[in-house]
């Protein structure tokens, strides 16, 4: 597995954040196999969520409920993580912009998960926070065994192993 084209801009990122570089290139590679153009509409997050939001009215649908970028961060999500309303969803395809919200995501997600159960496993906690990334907290968290994201949670896992390898090899 190659390592991905922006690893500076990751760590920069990542390290803004207190994460693992290559905790954040594994989840790269599994969301857009490390494409900053990568992007996927979420229709039925749309019809579930946004539709009834009057925060979304009169929006397009496909912009606002997709993901953007390397880290396939949804445009809510980052919205609220801070991202600005006024700013066009696309610029979170800009590496720099869509790895600082993303990060800025998976941080969020590392603090709920150790704050809401502090008994539980580095493991579980980072089963957890990896499963929360992708589909939401809603059955991911640290004690829901086994978590509804948990196959998504072992393929990043595994990307891991493979990138730490490969920058040790290096």
């Amino acid at each position: 597995m190659p390592k991905t084209y922006y690893w500076r801009e990751i760590v920069v990122a990542a390290t803004k954040y207190a994460l693992d570089p290559i905790l954040v290139e594994a989840l790269v590679v599994t969301e857009s196999s490390g494409n900053t153009d990568a992007f996927r509409f979420e229709r039925d997050f749309w019809n579930r969520y946004l539709k009834p939001n009057k925060l979304y009215n009169g929006k397009n649908p496909r912009r606002v409920s997709s993901s953007y970028g390397l880290m396939q961060i949804m445009y809510p999500v980052a919205i609220e993580r801070g991202y600005p309303v006024d700013l066009h969803p696309e610029l979170l395809f800009v590496p720099e912009t869509g790895l600082d919200y993303g990060c800025k995501h998976l941080r969020f997600l590392f603090d709920w998960a150790k704050e809401g159960w502090p008994e539980s496993s580095e493991q579980d906690i980072l089963e957890s926070v990896l499963a929360s990334y992708n589909g939401g907290r809603g059955s991911n968290t640290p004690a829901d065994k086994p978590r509804r994201q948990a196959t998504y949670a072992r393929k990043v896992l595994a990307n891991y192993a493979l990138l730490t390898k490969e920058h040790a090899s290096v």
